[in-house]
């Protein structure tokens, strides 16, 4: 159990770091140079490390389980979090609302572009002459795995509460004013929290990755 958690959690740094360099490659492409000369133009973990959202949220819904009782069984096969957020500056946007939305979905497609990706080397992989290969088949098991996790930190970050992406969607689509996103952003984590634990948040969540992996699956002949 030990194995498999740190197993998921560095699946979990790994898809996090994609979306958001993702993010970086994609505020450059708008015009905006900032992330890349801060380093963050990078597939390294390291460099996108947040301590709340990448090591102690997903950390502890990894591994209390591991400690028995109802209540972290509860939290089993379920893991969220988030990377430090990829600092941008929209004075350099080209047009600022289009941008500033393509900036925002770049992770969440990057992440499903990536499960996707990965799904399809998971297809082709049958086609090898598996057999009993044990650590083959667990190959796979950890490719799935990483695949499930991009999924649903895609649709994880969708979700239009500060900091995650989707609340960049929120704003320019309801004109938000500026001070009322940063005066929403103070309590977002705490908002975030609520949510997930005193709503069917959770519940939708795992539909939508469960939806979105079948069709994928579909599209691959699985």
């Amino acid at each position: 159990m030990l194995v498999d958690g740190i197993i998921l959690y560095l699946c979990f740094l790994i898809s996090a770091s994609f979306h958001e360099c993702a993010h970086a490659w994609m505020a450059q492409r708008c015009g905006d140079d900032t992330a890349k000369l801060l380093g963050r133009l990078t597939l390294n973990p390291l460099a996108h490390i947040d301590m709340l959202g990448t090591v102690i949220l997903p950390g502890l819904m990894i591994f209390l389980p591991l400690l028995g009782g109802s209540q972290a069984a509860a939290l089993s096969g379920f893991i969220i979090g988030w990377a430090r957020p990829v600092p941008v500056n929209p004075n350099n946007f080209r047009s600022y609302r289009r941008d500033d939305n393509l900036v925002s979905l770049a992770g969440p497609v990057s992440n499903l572009l990536l499960g996707f990706a990965i799904l399809v080397v998971v297809r082709l992989m049958f086609f090898l002459p598996i057999g009993n290969d044990s650590f083959l088949a667990q190959f796979i098991d950890v490719l799935m795995k990483l695949t499930i996790i991009n999924i649903l930190l895609a649709w994880f970050n969708l979700i239009p509460i500060p900091p995650l992406d989707g609340s960049h969607l929120m704003k320019n689509f309801t004109n938000m004013r500026w001070e009322t996103y940063i005066w929403l952003s103070r309590y977002g984590i705490i908002i975030l929290i609520l949510v997930l634990n005193f709503t069917p948040l959770q519940h939708i969540l795992r539909k939508l990755i469960s939806y979105t992996f079948m069709g994928m699956a579909y599209l691959l002949g699985f």
